[in-house]
């Protein structure tokens, strides 16, 4: 619920005092081509992310058909859409059930792509500030003020969930202390961080950084073509698209369903840094967010279904 009313906040803040009617006939007018491409690209993020994944787990000695971990990513994004981070599990455990590679494994090669992500992410966030400090300082101080506002104002909530969790927490473990399930939970961590650490000795290294820089090039074009597809902001160029990605990823990072609010806000944000229209920024960011939003909904009911389609053949056989 907290998470929730971030992305609500940040909304708000979005949408305030900004013409809806401006808005909608902004998207409603957008380039189908451009929309489609931009189907196109994310499709192609979900492959390069499966077979990065998949790369990773052959280094652990697991050996999963590219089918079934191209359908557990796509079902954990599919989760991530509705709730914060709750898809990484349902993706590890899609897995499990698709091809039987163990959880803690799955999980820790998932945390290995996160490290790097996060890496390159802020290799991005350093260049960018560098290359345009003066025009994003004002971003920078307006995203921090927005969220000691939010944490001013759920101080309570926010505190008391992490009570919650610590006692929650502390009462299961000593529940469990002495039972054969505590023992299978430290197994399941010692065998999630032997996996982290084997993740870092990858056997196909160059060919795991050309495909991670691959995903963050077809990331800029996935926004260069949501650019493209809006009249007010056909015009943008490539490096704002890259700007526009490294610097929204800040807002990915605030733990939002589907990044619906953080986004948007620092969307609109960049938008003014450079002086250009807010109405634009705004339909951008609905657009963007939106359209990754329903590309990725279908995409994984399709997943779902063909997954559903294949065991049943299987189980035929």
């Amino acid at each position: 619920m907290f998470w929730v009313s971030v992305g609500g906040f940040f909304m708000y803040l979005t949408l305030k005092d900004k013409s809806l009617n401006e808005l909608f006939d902004s998207i409603i007018h957008a380039n189908p081509f451009w929309v489609g491409m931009n189907c196109v690209t994310l499709i192609g993020v979900f492959f390069l992310r499966g077979y990065r994944w998949r790369l990773l787990l052959k280094n652990t000695g697991e050996n999963p058909k590219l089918i079934y971990v191209l359908y557990s990513l796509v079902m954990g994004f599919f989760v991530n859409s509705f709730t914060p981070r709750l898809g990484e599990v349902a993706r590890c455990t899609a897995l499990k059930q698709a091809d039987d590679v163990p959880v803690s494994k799955s999980l820790g090669t998932m945390v290995t792509e996160r490290i790097w992500d996060l890496l390159i992410l802020m290799i991005g966030i350093v260049v960018i500030f560098f290359l345009e400090l003066g025009r994003l300082q004002p971003v920078w101080d307006e995203l921090m003020t927005s969220i000691r506002q939010i944490l001013e104002k759920n101080m309570f909530l926010f505190l008391g969930t992490i009570v919650v969790l610590v006692l929650a927490g502390l009462i299961v473990f000593r529940i469990l202390k002495h039972r054969k399930v505590f023992e299978k939970g430290r197994r399941f961590i010692q065998e999630f961080w032997q996996t982290i650490r084997l993740s870092f000795k990858i056997k196909r290294y160059p060919r795991f950084l050309f495909v991670t820089l691959l995903i963050w090039i077809t990331l800029i074009f996935m926004n260069y073509f949501s650019l493209l597809a809006l009249r007010e902001t056909s015009g943008y160029s490539f490096y704002f698209a890259f700007i526009l990605l490294f610097v929204v990823g800040i807002g990915w990072a605030i733990p939002s369903p589907s990044g619906i609010g953080t986004t948007h806000f620092i969307v609109l944000q960049i938008f003014l840094a450079f002086n250009l229209p807010e109405t634009g920024g705004v339909a951008f960011g609905v657009l963007s967010n939106g359209l990754t939003f329903i590309y990725t909904i279908i995409l994984g009911g399709l997943s779902l279904l063909i997954y559903q389609m294949a065991t049943r053949k299987r189980s035929k056989v």
